[in-house]
């Protein structure tokens, strides 16, 4: 009797024992889990752009086939920059080129807007004179008559940690039209001619300080003179 009540409680002790470790068990693969599903979260939210099936966007096809036409061997581009720029900030740049070109900024991760401006020259997202503001893809053409230098502002969207952008400048049109070619020189002509104007009227100075110098010196020697001879005749008088 004695041995199988013993018995019946060893059983009971290993039953428990095995209860609690699959207990624990399942809660540490539950946490695991939450984890990973949090993790993902965290993820996707920080790069949405990238990390979301683009297979489900309507406007996936249309994205790749502007990324495909961006990318063609017959685009001519001068510059391209990569960077990162942290949320509900600004990173500048500054363009003097003349011509037609066309700024393509790709968000590669994140979102990150363009702005330009030719008066100011940090823009901001309430003060310029263009901008694209997409979830995608963002391009301005500027024409030659605008005025330079050209101020970029590269604006980083406050619902990612980091945006990862690419900053294309293509140029289209190096023609420059001969108003503004004319305007160009002419504004070379009086920067000389201001130049020649002020060389000019240095040396005048300069001439017209000698001259009175000179003139000076002369006096100062005649009346020398004239004292000496006076001397003179009041010595020989007396």
């Amino acid at each position: 009797m004695i041995a199988c009540c013993y018995s019946s409680f060893i059983f009971i002790l290993i039953f428990i024992s095995l209860s609690s470790i699959c207990f624990a068990y399942e809660r540490s693969s539950v946490v695991d889990d939450e984890n990973k599903i949090n993790e993902e979260k965290w993820q996707t939210n920080d790069d949405q752009y990238i990390d979301q099936p683009k297979y489900h966007k309507a406007s996936y096809q249309h994205e790749q086939n502007l990324l495909t036409n961006i990318y063609a061997p017959n685009r001519n581009y001068i510059s391209m920059h990569d960077d990162r720029i942290h949320p509900s900030n600004f990173t500048y740049f500054t363009f003097n080129n003349l011509g037609t070109y066309r700024f393509i900024l790709i968000s590669l991760r994140g979102d990150a807007d363009l702005y330009i401006s030719t008066r100011n020259k940090h823009v901001t997202y309430d003060n310029y004179e263009y901008s694209s503001c997409t979830c995608g893809i963002d391009e301005l053409l500027i024409d030659p008559y605008l005025k330079r230098p050209i101020y970029i502002g590269i604006y980083g969207y406050s619902q990612y940690r980091i945006s990862h952008y690419r900053l294309l400048i293509e140029l289209v049109d190096s023609t420059i039209p001969l108003d503004l070619t004319y305007t160009e020189k002419s504004n070379d002509e009086k920067t000389y001619a201001n130049i020649q104007e002020q060389s000019t009227s240095r040396t005048n100075q300069k001439t017209s300080r000698v001259t009175v110098e000179g003139e000076e010196d002369r006096r100062h020697l005649l009346w020398n003179i004239l004292l000496w001879l006076l001397n003179f005749l009041v010595e020989v008088l007396t």
